[in-house]
């Protein structure tokens, strides 16, 4: 909480407690001349429509009530909170207005106090000074200060000496933190209020060392207030009337009743040192003061006089009764007539009785608020608990349930993956089982081409050779000339014929080796179709003609295996987006090349045990074909080189 706020809503306190007083004893009973809900209609109306700023309407709804107070306006707690339903709103609806916070509960607080209503203030109190505490003020000292005065009403001395004691050792550093302008003076003007009871206190239990201590403390607090004037008027005013009322108790109590009298005189000269502030309350004290002076000197006559003004005056009430008819009492045993003096202090006991009475009432009323309060409280924390533990309950349900379906939906990916990892393999080895068997029936076709073939060549074309070598010695040795031409004419047939079925034969040996390399490209092309797909990657498959003339099944089988299982590492590590399969003859070996564009196999194979286990087999199958494998890789892709001899293994 910044300097600021804490300078003015501590003098906030101070002023609201006196004015208090002020209107509580000045002006209680005067008749109301404004409706209440006309006058903060207007009020709510006027901040509505943007003619006040938040901290303006605080001011003058403060203002307003505490007219409303002085006209001797009492409100219900349930009228007031109506009243003061927009403040309310206001008041908490920023962090910034915590000065408002306390004011609003200060209203309450007051409108408790001048109507005696002692439970309801307490609570109050303390929620302002829950509100201080909020603001980073611990010592507002208002709760303590109401304590007192309650306990002060109802003549329980020693529960205020209780409160006091509870304070004692911050209330005696008030006076160099006051010098040193570490609190706000209303903070020991709230002290003072607190002393000047406690010091009653002591007086009552003749304790005359505390009480010189008490009195003490607070002089030399009320001195540092002073040191610290001008401040407001009003604290000026209360700070002095406090030290005076502090002395002449100790006066009093020394039995230095001239000096008390002087004190007296004091007292009455601050209405005109004050005569710009509300110094009324001031007679309705000082009236009461003298009569026990002029008791204490023993003079009748100013007694007399006094008692008549006390009785007379317009702030008399049913309240000092029990006060008046004690004077009386003792004025008439100064006097020497006992029977009367009897008399009044029957009258008197009957007022006290009258007075403790309501006070029981009020007590018990107390009590029962108290003792409801406190049932109330018990019930609301096993509320509490009980929802604490519901919301126990709640969370680690919640946490259970949240990791139960993590653990199915983890069970779930996993099974997906596993299944989805089945099936990739099942339909790879399914397409190699085509393939395999494509390839074998493509081997089939060709063993039976080149079979044919070979039967055209080796028996049908020597017997048609033959037959044409008969034809050409029979057209020699016959001489009829139209025989031997037709012998001749057969003969270029069968010539022909036999030129045929060479051909043919021919064609068929070479024919399977041709349709063997279109199969193996379109076995490359079914196995990348799937795994490489179009959209991803650009693919590149070229097999020359006749590489694989001459290879039989299981070298063709193994190299779709290394074409495999080299694609099984570009789909996983290499993040390529060309791909090139090469497959040609050189010399007497078969050379294949599979080259991509990723990222290279290097960071791959340090992290990875899988991806060398794959250029393992590569290199395990080459080795089963006694050929050679070499791997070029680098940041820029990956060349796997396959270079397998053709020759008969």
């Amino acid at each position: 909480m910044n300097a600021k706020f804490l300078r003015s809503a501590r003098i906030y306190i101070s002023i609201a407690i006196l004015f208090t007083t002020l209107f509580s004893l000045a002006a209680f009973g005067q008749a109301a001349n404004n409706d209440p809900e006309i006058e903060f209609s207007k009020l709510n109306k006027s901040f509505h429509s943007g003619n006040l700023l938040p901290q303006q309407y605080f001011v003058k709804a403060d203002s307003l009530t505490h007219q409303l107070f002085s006209e001797g306006r009492h409100f219900e707690t349930k009228e007031l909170v109506k009243l003061l339903s927009l403040y309310e709103d206001i008041a908490w609806s920023k962090p910034d207005y915590g000065r408002a916070r306390v004011s609003y509960y200060f209203l309450f607080f007051n409108n408790a106090r001048m109507f005696k209503k002692k439970g309801a203030s307490m609570y109050y109190a303390e929620k302002i000074t829950a509100e201080f505490k909020k603001n980073g003020e611990p010592h507002p000292l208002v709760e303590q200060l109401q304590k007192c005065k309650i306990y002060q009403e109802q003549r329980l001395y020693d529960k205020v000496i209780e409160v006091f004691k509870s304070e004692k050792k911050y209330l005696e550093t008030l006076p160099v933190l006051l010098s040193q302008k570490k609190v706000d003076e209303a903070v020991g003007l709230n002290a003072m209020y607190i002393l000047s009871p406690t010091l009653m206190g002591y007086i009552k239990m003749n304790n005359k060392a505390a009480a010189r201590q008490t009195a003490l403390l607070a002089m030399q607090i009320g001195s540092a207030i002073q040191k610290k004037y001008q401040i407001k008027r009003p604290q000026m005013l209360y700070n002095d009337l406090l030290i005076i009322d502090l002395q002449h108790s100790m006066a009093n109590f020394e039995q230095r009743y001239n000096d008390a009298k002087a004190l007296l005189n004091q007292m009455q000269a601050l209405k005109i040192t004050y005569k710009d502030q509300a110094v009324n309350f001031i007679d309705i004290n000082l009236a009461r003061l003298r009569l026990e002076n002029y008791l204490n000197l023993k003079n009748k006559d100013s007694l007399q006089s006094y008692i008549s003004k006390y009785e007379s005056s317009s702030n008399f009430g049913k309240s000092q009764s029990a006060d008046l008819a004690e004077f009386k009492a003792k004025l008439h045993v100064l006097n020497g007539n006992y029977k009367e003096a009897y008399a009044k202090l029957e009258d008197a006991l009957a007022y006290e009785r009258e007075l403790q009475a309501n006070l029981m009432t009020e007590s018990s009323d107390l009590l029962y608020a108290y003792t409801q309060a406190e049932h109330t409280g018990i019930a609301l924390q096993k509320t509490e608990e009980t929802k604490q533990k519901r919301t126990t309950w709640l969370v680690f349900i919640s946490i259970s349930a949240s990791i139960l379906i993590l653990t199915i939906y983890l069970i779930m990916v996993y099974r997906s993956r596993k299944a989805r990892l089945q099936i990739e393999t099942l339909n790879s080895e399914a397409n190699m089982q085509i393939i395999a068997m494509e390839e074998g029936k493509h081997q089939a076709v060709k063993e039976e081409q080149q079979r044919l073939g070979q039967d055209l060549h080796d028996s049908l074309s020597s017997s048609i050779a033959a037959f044409g070598n008969q034809l050409e010695t029979l057209s020699i040795d016959i001489k009829d000339e139209d025989l031997k031409r037709k012998l001749n004419a057969l003969r270029i047939e069968m010539s022909e014929t036999y030129d045929v079925v060479r051909s043919k034969s021919h064609e068929w040996f070479g024919a399977s080796d041709i349709k063997q390399e279109i199969s193996f490209e379109k076995q490359i092309k079914l196995l990348t179709e799937k795994t490489l797909p179009d959209g991803s990657y650009n693919k590149t498959i070229h097999i020359d003609d006749k590489s694989l003339s001459g290879v039989g099944t299981k070298v063709r089988i193994a190299l779709l295996r290394i074409i495999q299982e080299a694609i099984t590492n570009i789909i996983k590590h290499a993040k390529a987006k060309n791909i090139e399969i090469l497959l040609y003859k050189e010399d007497d070996n078969l050379i294949l090349t599979v080259s991509d564009d990723g990222i290279g196999l290097t960071e791959k194979k340090s992290q990875n045990g899988k991806t060398s286990l794959g250029l393992e087999s590569i290199r395990r199958r080459t080795k089963y074909l006694n050929g050679d494998c070499k791997i070029n890789s680098s940041s820029k892709g990956t060349e796997i080189v396959v270079e397998i001899p053709t020759a008969p293994m």
